[in-house]
C-alpha cells in the first residue's frame, strides 16, 4: 500500500520531519531492519543515501563508448547525429591525426582539437604521448559537460596493434576524464586482427556499438557456457 511515512530525526541539533512518499510496507520494514542491524536510525540511512545521490548528480558523468565501423558513410552519419544533438552547454572536443576525415569534419563544425603537435612524432612513443594528450584533454574540459570523439586509439591500432591501442584505452580510463567519450575504430584498418586483443578493447569500454549505414547497433558481450546453447 502506498503511504506517507514520517521520520523524525536530528540534524545539527534541530528536529526535522521528513515526509517520504511511495514507501510500501515491505520497503519500510527492510529499512527498519537494516537500521537495527547497523545500530543507526532509519533517518541516517536515508540521509546518507540522499547525500550520495546528490553527489552523483553534481559530478560530471563519465561514459566511455566503443564505436566500430567499416565504411566512411556510416561514420559520417554517426558524427552528424552527434553534432546535431548540439547541447549548447556541452564542450565538444576531438583528438586524432589531422588527415582523418572524422577529425576534419568535427573541426569544420567548431569542435575543439585537443591533439598535441607534432602528432606524427609524438605517436611514435605511444604511451608517453597518449598520457600527455589525455592530461591536456582534462585541462581543457575541466568540470564541463563534454562530448569527446577520439580517433587516436584507432590510429594506434592501425599503425601498431590492437594490444597497444588497449594500453592507451587503459591510460585514458585511469585519468577518468568526465564526459561522454566515443572511440571509433575503422575495422578495415585493424592490423593483425585477432579476437583475444579485440576482447580487450571491448573490456576497456563501458558499452560497444556497431555502425551500419544510418543505424546504430548496441553490442552485448556476455560470457556463457556450452550447455546454455541448447536451452
Amino acid at each position: 500500500m502506498q503511504a506517507f511515512y514520517i521520520l523524525v530525526y536530528l540534524i545539527l541539533g534541530m528536529s526535522k520531519v521528513l515526509y517520504v512518499r511511495g514507501f510500501n510496507d515491505n520497503l519500510h520494514q527492510k529499512l527498519d531492519d537494516q537500521a537495527k542491524k547497523e545500530g543507526i536510525s532509519a533517518a541516517n540511512i536515508l540521509e546518507n543515501a540522499f547525500e550520495d545521490w546528490l553527489k552523483n548528480k553534481q559530478e560530471v558523468p563519465t561514459k566511455h563508448y566503443l564505436v566500430l565501423y567499416s565504411d566512411d558513410e556510416s561514420l559520417q552519419s554517426f558524427l552528424k547525429k552527434v553534432k546535431d544533438l548540439d547541447y549548447d552547454d556541452w564542450f565538444h572536443v576531438t583528438i586524432g591525426p589531422e588527415s582523418h576525415k572524422g577529425v576534419q569534419y568535427l573541426k569544420k563544425h567548431g569542435w575543439y582539437d585537443a591533439t598535441i603537435s607534432p602528432y606524427g612524432q609524438g605517436i611514435k612513443k605511444v604511451e608517453k604521448y597518449a598520457s600527455k594528450v589525455f592530461d591536456n584533454l582534462a585541462s581543457v574540459t575541466g568540470k564541463k559537460q563534454s562530448c569527446f570523439v577520439g580517433f587516436m586509439t584507432e590510429d594506434v591500432a592501425h599503425h601498431h596493434s590492437l594490444d597497444k591501442a588497449s594500453e592507451v584505452e587503459k591510460i585514458f580510463n585511469s585519468k577518468r576524464i568526465g564526459g561522454v567519450v566515443f572511440c571509433p575504430y575503422d575495422m578495415r584498418k585493424l592490423n593483425n586482427f585477432n579476437f583475444i586483443e579485440m576482447f580487450k578493447i571491448f573490456e576497456d569500454h563501458d558499452q560497444s556499438f556497431i555502425l551500419k549505414n544510418n543505424e546504430i547497433y548496441q553490442v552485448n558481450i556476455d560470457k556463457t557456457n556450452c550447455a546454455k546453447l541448447f536451452l
